[in-house]
């Protein structure tokens, strides 16, 4: 019985064009077609997934889930009617702790909002967590994370592909099967 030694190829496209243009050398090196996973924002899932047919497409949320923006803004409405009550008593003190509050919040949510969470999702798809870190460091500059997950035999023609230079942090990741 022999086990399959599979190994997972990946970079950061740094446009659309990168990204079409790896598809088409994976595809003249013979990878079979859903080979192909890309990460990519929210906003350009479609995108993505209309150029590149035979890819897999997953989107890397960055925002807020509708429960935590409900959390958030209970919060933010529980401050309020503190900061309420405070200037009931003394007023510079209210409208300082709603001006504070309202500052904190608006950077926050810009700061939650520029990074999207790729490592996560990476050690989540069972890649070590040194690639995924890097990964996620070159992501906000790009566009999209392309991953190729290849047999032994198409490692070097996956690995050439992906040796390109509008695509950064190349990296691969020898992935065994757990017994």
């Amino acid at each position: 019985m022999s086990i399959s030694r599979y190994h997972t190829v990946g970079a950061v496209a740094r446009d659309l064009r990168a990204l079409k243009e790896l598809d088409e050398r994976l595809e003249d090196a013979g990878v079979p077609p859903g080979s192909l996973l890309v990460l990519a924002r929210r906003r350009d899932e479609r995108l993505v997934s209309v150029t590149l047919a035979d890819a897999r497409v997953r989107s890397v949320g960055g925002g807020l889930s509708r429960l935590q923006w409900f959390e958030f803004a209970s919060a933010f409405l529980g401050v309020t009617a503190v900061s309420v009550l405070m200037g009931a008593v003394h007023l510079v003190t209210g409208l300082t702790v709603q001006a504070v509050m309202t500052l904190a919040a608006i950077i926050g949510l810009v700061l939650y909002h520029r990074r999207p969470r790729v490592e996560k999702e990476l050690v989540g798809l069972g890649l070590p967590e040194r690639p995924a870190g890097e990964w996620a460091e070159a992501f906000p500059d790009g566009f999209a994370l392309a991953l190729a997950t290849v047999t032994a035999d198409l490692f070097d023609e996956t690995q050439d592909a992906f040796l390109d230079k509008d695509l950064e942090a190349p990296l691969a990741v020898d992935r065994r099967p757990v017994l």
